[in-house]
């Protein structure tokens, strides 16, 4: 791990990406000593927004922990026929080969990285709080502790154990470090329990913080006036928000698993839910709805209404270009194309019957020729290329949206300490319905048959974003989805699998997986 920190300078190209006005004159050097970088909320605000466009480069959430890697190892796709493929192996959960190893190590550096930058502003902030107003002071820590504990948790859901709800082993197991301050030393290594309880103290203390966040609508516009001279708190829906802050803690507390935990989970997701003060991109932060007829604008297929938390992603277009086009090379065909067999998505869907009319199948894959039985390509980040009214959406990458609320409350009440199987099935159906999906849920329903339904849900409903592997890895699934496509459809799914293994450095280190 690097110790070195280096101050993240952004020019107005840079802040153009993520669909921010002008609000920095950037000065030559490429570093400036901390005392002057954090002399006023500007240093606080550039490391801040500089950590947003890191997460958003192609090491992190602008492709592998999003639509590429993590969407691979959920198998949201067919499986790599050609063996030349730089992904082949992962796509094989083949981590040790020597491209598997190279992207696996990038996403430890890149991820410590960002938390690097974090922790350097943490540990200055509180030292400016006298030079600070308390809008900026609020938020920007708000935002900073999150962000470290968004990181910090794919880290362990990517390097830690599966099913942590049925282990016992919590308080004494180890797993990845969860660094709060900027040391020379490398930090201990804590337990499952620990590490947890500090990522959800964080939580805790960002969303007490962001209390004041615009975005919650809570007290008058001209409190923000000063602070916001430079429009840094506009585009709340591409920063980690008070909404966005509860939806990360109720992730958090479903990965935990204890019923104390999924109770906090419940609360927390329903808040998002439930909150008619908050505020998305468009007015209102609600499901998008469509009817049988309906059809999305192009630059809408990833539902931006419902984004709770987005990543704006540099030259998203280039870097989809060969692997989920529309139009591919023969180059593309043979080693990048990403897509899904016609047979496998008739399936997931139920097109021969109340899934016909789902928006999910009709408006987001593309029918594509890669294989003579013909397939379909995801158009979820497809970026149109003219301009207007509806550009504003381009480059955008989801990282939480609405839906997965509703799927965490609805596994909530199918099994725990606040069960409703009624009120599971009823939350289920409204995402449903919004999809077009209009035939209702059987009312007789059990644990098992909803469970299905919420599986069927999350592969429908996430393609493109990286959710369906961590939603099999939580619960353990010991087979998974298209199995067979690259591995016995027998053999049973553990760690070997779920597990990312530690870079060899760390383990050289001393390190413990």
């Amino acid at each position: 791990m690097k110790n070195s920190i280096k101050y993240l300078l952004l020019s107005a190209a840079a802040l153009a990406a993520v669909s921010c006005e002008s609000w920095l004159d950037v000065t030559p050097p490429s570093e400036i000593r901390a005392e002057d970088h954090y002399s006023s909320a500007e240093g606080f605000q550039q490391t801040l927004i500089g950590c947003y466009l890191a997460m958003g480069e192609t090491d992190l959430y602008g492709e592998n922990l999003t639509w590429h890697m993590v969407e691979m190892l959920g198998r949201q796709y067919d499986a790599r026929k050609n063996t030349a493929a730089d992904d082949y192996d992962l796509d094989r959960y083949n981590y040790k080969t020597t491209k598997s190893t190279e992207v696996i190590e990038k996403v430890w550096e890149k991820s410590y990285s960002v938390i690097a930058n974090v922790n350097d502003a943490l540990d200055h902030i509180d030292r400016r709080k006298d030079g600070l107003d308390s809008v900026n002071y609020r938020i920007i820590k708000g935002e900073l502790l999150a962000v470290r504990a968004y990181i910090h948790f794919d880290l362990i859901r990517l390097f830690g154990c599966s099913d942590l709800a049925g282990r016992t082993d919590l308080e004494s197991r180890h797993t990845v470090p969860y660094l709060t301050s900027v040391d020379k030393d490398a930090a201990p290594q804590l337990t499952y329990a620990e590490t947890l309880r500090r990522m959800i103290a964080d939580l805790t203390e960002a969303a007490r913080l962001l209390e004041i966040d615009p975005i919650r609508a809570r007290y008058p516009e001209s409190i923000y006036t000063e602070a916001n001279v430079d429009k840094f708190y506009d585009y709340r829906y591409m920063h980690l928000n008070y909404f966005a802050v509860k939806a990360l803690l109720a992730r958090v507390c479903m990965w935990e698993g204890s019923d104390e935990n999924k109770h906090t989970a419940l609360l927390a997701a329903l808040e998002v839910i439930d909150d008619p003060a908050s505020v998305g991109i468009a007015g209102g932060l609600t499901l998008r709805t469509f009817t049988d007829s309906a059809k999305a604008p192009t630059t809408e297929m990833c539902f931006p209404s419902e984004h709770i938390f987005a990543l704006g992603v540099t030259d998203m277009a280039k870097k989809i270009a060969s692997n989920l086009n529309r139009e591919y090379s023969e180059q593309d065909r043979q080693y990048r194309t990403l897509c899904i067999k016609n047979s496998v998505a008739d399936d997931l869907f139920e097109i021969k019957g109340a899934g016909i009319s789902d928006c999910r199948y009709k408006q987001l894959y593309h029918n594509t020729d890669y294989w003579p039985e013909g397939t379909k390509t995801p158009s979820k980040l497809y970026q149109q290329t003219s301009t207007g009214a509806d550009y504003r959406h381009k480059d955008l990458m989801p990282l939480i949206r609405l839906p997965e609320m509703y799927y965490i409350a609805a596994e909530c009440r199918i099994s725990g300490p606040d069960k409703d199987l009624g009120e599971a099935r009823s939350l289920l159906q409204e995402v449903r319905k919004a999809r077009a999906v209009y035939e209702e849920l059987d009312a007789d329903l059990d644990e098992a048959g909803l469970m299905a339904q919420l599986e069927k849900e999350y592969r429908k409903e996430f393609i493109c974003e990286g959710v369906v592997f961590y939603f099999y890895k939580r619960l353990g699934y010991e087979k998974l989805p298209r199995q067979s496509d690259v591995m016995s459809g027998s053999k049973v799914i553990d760690d070997a699998v779920y597990m990312l293994p530690y870079p060899d450095f760390e383990i050289q280190s001393g390190r413990v997986q």
